[in-house]
């Protein structure tokens, strides 16, 4: 795997470096820094050498007390020289690094605040490409949870279905093993670093059969990680098609994970719920109105179709109402028609050689920067 010199000075200023007490830029630090930069026409790898003078000047982005923070840790890790060794060792370990150009259009369904400037990970990169279901629910999820899990995630085999989870005991685990165990394939995001993963013989084989992808953005021998284990959760609601939840309590004094990513989801309408059993969350979702129970993967996926069809139709009323501005400002039907194919050529020419296999297009801004800075 190669990776560009802009490749290079996002892992350097962004990782979690095991070998120094420096600290890498925040995900919102790092989008001020990208969004600085490409408003100059400049490139990260520009701050290999950039003084701290021209870099307070270049942050035209950023707040008076950010700059001096970004500043700080730019300049310590511009001492460091060691992203490009470190690199290489996790590439010769096996392991991959996606940085935000590679990512998915599903995962861009995450805002800017949100997408964090890279991930690890081992396996199979393409299955995030398949129709996806998150699963999510509680560590003490009873028996008839849990077995009514296993049955909709061999039903999803069947049906060319990813499963995407936490990789955590009771629903997560359940779903990840029947998938597997069936032939089907799946997505763990693990709260901790993929290291310990990766020792475990079967995940191994799941892993050379192209059936699990696991990814993190934590460090490859970071331990589990509280915190990480509630941020990871919007990995999994936002590139699914459709989440399940089986078991969940409602947050009180002691926060529930499965709860807070649910809220997170309802807030940002990432993916449609679904829910199963009778837990005080799954009761509350459908009260509520935020859930359906979950019948069959062909109600998920008619409802996903009928959301590209009404996409699809608010398009075409745009189409026709600038269409019918230009009559209405005297354009002829050949002007419009050349202005329209103009247009289109030039759109398609500047964004053709950033267009991945996975096809994904301009859907924020956040990924207009990220193709533009080709990060």
């Amino acid at each position: 795997m190669q990776f560009t010199n802009n490749e290079i000075a996002t892992y350097l200023f962004c990782a979690q470096l095991a070998q120094t007490k420096t600290t890498p830029l925040t995900i919102i630090e790092w989008n001020t820094v990208v969004k600085s930069l490409s408003e100059q026409k400049m490139q990260p790898e520009v701050l290999f050498k950039i003084t701290p003078s021209e870099l307070l000047k270049a942050l035209t982005k950023a707040t008076e007390a950010q700059k001096i923070k970004i500043v700080k840790k730019i300049a310590a890790r511009q001492k460091l020289g060691i992203s490009m060794l470190e690199l290489k060792e996790i590439v010769h370990q096996g392991y991959g690094i996606m940085f935000r150009a590679q990512m998915p259009i599903s995962l861009k369904k995450l805002t800017q605040n949100f997408i964090p400037a890279f991930f690890y990970y081992v396996g199979d990169t393409t299955i995030l490409s398949h129709p996806i279901l998150g699963v999510v629910g509680a560590r003490d999820a009873n028996a008839d949870e849990l077995s009514q899990t296993a049955e909709i995630a061999k039903k999803a085999v069947s049906n060319g279905v990813v499963i995407i989870s936490g990789g955590a005991k009771g629903v997560d685990t359940t779903a990840v093993e029947a998938s597997l165990e069936n032939g089907g394939k799946a997505i763990v995001f693990p709260a901790e670093g993929l290291a310990k993963w990766v020792k475990k013989s079967t995940i191994r084989n799941y892993i050379s059969n192209g059936q699990l992808l696991l990814m993190s953005a934590q460090r490859l021998d970071a331990p589990f990680s509280g915190s990480y284990a509630m941020q990871r959760n919007k990995f999994i609601h936002a590139p699914s098609n459709a989440v399940l939840v089986t078991s969940s309590k409602i947050s009180g004094k002691k926060l529930s994970g499965t709860w807070e990513g649910v809220l997170e989801n309802i807030k940002h309408q990432w993916s449609p719920l679904f829910v199963l059993g009778n837990s005080e969350g799954v009761e509350k979702l459908k009260v509520d109105g935020n859930a359906k129970q979950f019948s069959s993967f062909e109600e998920i996926f008619k409802q996903s179709d009928s959301t590209k069809m009404k996409t699809q139709s608010e398009i075409d009323e745009k189409i026709v109402s600038l269409v019918q501005l230009a009559i209405a400002k005297g354009m002829e039907k050949e002007v419009i028609e050349k202005k329209f194919l103009e247009i289109s050529a030039k759109y398609y020419k500047n964004y053709e050689g950033s267009r991945l296999d996975n096809q994904r297009t301009l859907q924020d801004s956040l990924a207009q920067e990220q193709l533009e800075m080709k990060l």
